[in-house]
């Protein structure tokens, strides 16, 4: 059977595996810290190891362009043709990490997603939320499978997140989305807020900072709410997402877009969705490789 190679490649770790017409091959999926390699075509010639591909879809925790891209918490840099030559495969693909998590949204199953606020679709416009190593949005046309790439997490922080900060801590240390939202962000809001250095792990179990995290995420999503407007859900991504809506700052976290009465409360109705699979990424690299198969 005509394969194709697939890889989610973050700031921390990548996941890299084979996928048929049918989809990822789950078993065949193996996880590699980035620590242990000088860049990506290094790990991804150990993981082939002289094996076969007939595509290549790689999604980039970084901006993307037709041919090339980099991460952007790490000085790894993605070319097509480049990648293509190296391993003798004819369609090579990049896309954006959240761009990829748009595409695999059709394809996820109900254990992929944690249910966060029921709500109720009203439309097809939706939007994929990424907190993890960086941050990052994709809005994704749910009905017609058409997915948009941003650089979000590269604009300034919302003036409303900046109020919010500023009744504990000075915002200066955060001047874009990402500086705040993201695993470094956490350690640098901890630590303004008078605390020690320490693992994200860690820092998770602090009540103060995790309180302050979540009252600015409120105020960022009702902020992307309107930006977007996607009525149809959100669905949020990576390892600070799943600290702050699969406990008990999910409330705090959701109360700016529940409470808000503007447009007959649609915002209110938003179905918000956790996704609760690591390698939801690889599905949508897989529904763009059986493109090319």
């Amino acid at each position: 059977m005509t394969q194709a190679l697939v890889a989610d490649v973050g700031g921390t770790n990548t996941r890299i595996g084979f996928a048929g017409r049918d989809g990822v091959l789950m078993e065949s999926v193996r996880r590699y810290r980035n620590d242990d390699f000088p860049d990506f075509a290094t790990l991804a010639d150990g993981y082939l190891a002289g094996r076969d591909a007939a595509a290549f879809t790689v999604a980039i925790a970084g901006p993307v362009g037709a041919q090339s891209g980099r991460l952007t918490n790490r000085d790894w840099h993605f070319d097509a043709p480049d990648l293509g030559a190296r391993f003798g495969i004819p369609n090579v693909t990049l896309l954006n990490d959240l761009a990829a998590l748009g595409h695999a949204l059709p394809a996820l199953p109900n254990s992929a997603l944690l249910h966060v606020a029921e709500g109720q679709p009203d439309g097809p416009q939706g939007l994929v939320i990424g907190l993890g190593t960086g941050f990052n949005v994709s809005p994704v046309h749910l009905a017609r499978e058409v997915v948009f790439e941003a650089e979000t997490g590269h604009a300034s922080l919302p003036s409303d997140v900046a109020v919010i900060l500023r009744q504990e801590i000075d915002p200066a240390p955060f001047p874009t989305v990402e500086d705040l939202f993201s695993g470094r962000g956490l350690k640098r809001l901890h630590v303004a807020l008078g605390h020690a250095d320490a693992p994200t792990e860690e820092i998770a179990k602090n009540e103060k900072t995790m309180a302050l995290m979540a009252r600015a995420l409120g105020a960022l999503t009702r902020s992307l709410a309107y930006l977007y407007m996607p009525l149809g859900g959100m669905f949020f991504n990576g390892s600070l997402a799943r600290a702050l809506l699969n406990g008990s700052h999910t409330r705090t976290v959701l109360a700016p877009l529940q409470a808000d009465p503007i447009f007959d409360g649609c915002l209110a109705r938003i179905p918000v969705r956790l996704l609760v699979d690591d390698a939801a990424a690889l599905h949508g690299c897989a529904r763009q490789a059986a493109r090319l198969l």
